[in-house]
């Protein structure tokens, strides 16, 4: 089973994006800021981060350069999960990292995590 991490501050959209996750059988952790997705990413290595870009305490762009020092989560692809994808892709990063606007459906997130997932 593949372990998937969703990171958002919004939680109604990550209890969707969890629940319809599990549904198509994967394993989930759901963390609410980047400080927590952090934490559990290091100790449960998931096979993909979802995570929302703007979030208080850490946002995404720093989660995900605080993972890529880790040897141990640096290789861990992520999608970045925004109202904001060209904005936010004006930021460069060395791992596998998509851009996935909001709203999305989860037809589009699940074709998306495929490609990811079958590299």
């Amino acid at each position: 089973m593949k372990k998937v991490l969703v990171v958002d501050d919004e939680e109604s959209f990550r209890k969707s994006v969890a629940s319809q996750l599990r549904l198509k059988g994967y394993g989930i952790f759901e963390a609410e800021d980047g400080m927590m997705g952090l934490e559990i990413a290091t100790k449960e290595l998931p096979d993909i981060i979802l995570t929302d870009v703007h979030m208080d305490v850490m946002n995404g762009f720093v989660m995900v350069e605080e993972l890529q020092q880790d040897p141990a989560t640096a290789s861990i692809p992520v999608i970045m999960m925004t109202s904001a994808a060209q904005a936010a892709g004006a930021w460069n990063s060395g791992v596998a990292v998509e851009y996935l606007e909001k709203p999305f459906t989860i037809a589009k997130l699940l074709e998306v995590m495929g490609k990811i997932l079958k590299k």
